[in-house]
């Protein structure tokens, strides 16, 4: 049976106040802006010009929940509105055979077509979601992203970001987008636990491949590591970078 509109709202709000408690908790500034329900990039981007968010700039996102051939794993992509990828070469990035749009989301993340976003993992107790982030997302001023429903947007420091997903377990595998149409891997934590090193940046095609490089992750954003974006955030000492594009999260849920 379908939840209606009332009920609807107050599962959000309640997500939406857990949510909330965790990152005040953590230290994490955010702001909120109000809009009406949007569930495609475009329409969150009309949305932004009603709440004042056309003024923030930060990187608007898309967010993506995927799942490979088998269905034995899961993903949860967060890219920028102007990263342009291919889902074929994505996959052989993050080593998920056949990735494809998972149908599960609300069983397995407690999010409704059209709320996708990063926190979701906020509800992954069974630690069975994978967290993958666009480096230009990492490297804007911001993130753009719906805190658990389609009806807001929360802003918060892109490093905070990193921050929460780390704390929860979900520290995200890092690619890159060149524009040419390539997918590279920029980090990916669990070959650093693994002690495979940082991946050497691959461009995925026919003969993209794993390739180990050095006994340390040391790979870089922009020059910062990992853990400096994250000193910097605590120290409020984060340098200003690019925004990102238009914002929607996807299944592709806008934001």
């Amino acid at each position: 049976q379908n939840a209606t509109t009332e009920q609807l709202v107050g599962m959000a709000t309640d997500a939406e106040t857990e949510l909330l408690g965790v990152l005040d908790a953590m230290g994490i500034p955010y702001e909120i802006f109000r809009h009406e329900p949007v569930k495609s990039v475009q329409e969150a981007l009309d949305a932004e010009k009603t709440c004042g968010l056309d003024h923030i700039v930060g990187a608007r996102t898309k967010n993506l929940f995927f799942t490979d051939k088998k269905k034995l794993k899961r993903w949860l992509f967060t890219a920028s509105v102007d990263s342009k990828f291919e889902l074929k070469k994505l996959g052989q990035v993050i080593r998920a055979q056949d990735l494809k749009f998972a149908s599960d989301l609300t069983e397995v993340l407690r999010l409704e077509p059209g709320s996708v976003t990063p926190f979701g993992i906020l509800n992954d107790g069974e630690m069975r979601v994978i967290s993958v982030v666009d480096e230009a997302v990492l490297i804007a001023e911001r993130a753009l992203v719906h805190p658990m429903h389609n009806l807001a947007t929360i802003s918060v420091p892109a490093a905070g970001l990193l921050e929460f997903l780390a704390a929860r377990g979900h520290e995200p595998i890092v690619v890159r987008f060149p524009g040419d149409g390539a997918c590279e891997l920029v980090s990916d934590p669990k070959a650093a636990a693994d002690g495979a090193g940082a991946p050497a940046p691959v461009k995925a095609g026919k003969e993209a491949a794993w390739a180990p490089a050095g006994p340390s992750l040391t790979t870089r954003l922009e020059g910062l590591l990992l853990d400096d974006l994250m000193e910097a955030f605590k120290g409020g000492g984060l340098a200003q970078a690019g925004g990102g594009g238009g914002g929607a999260q996807t299944d592709t849920s806008p934001r």
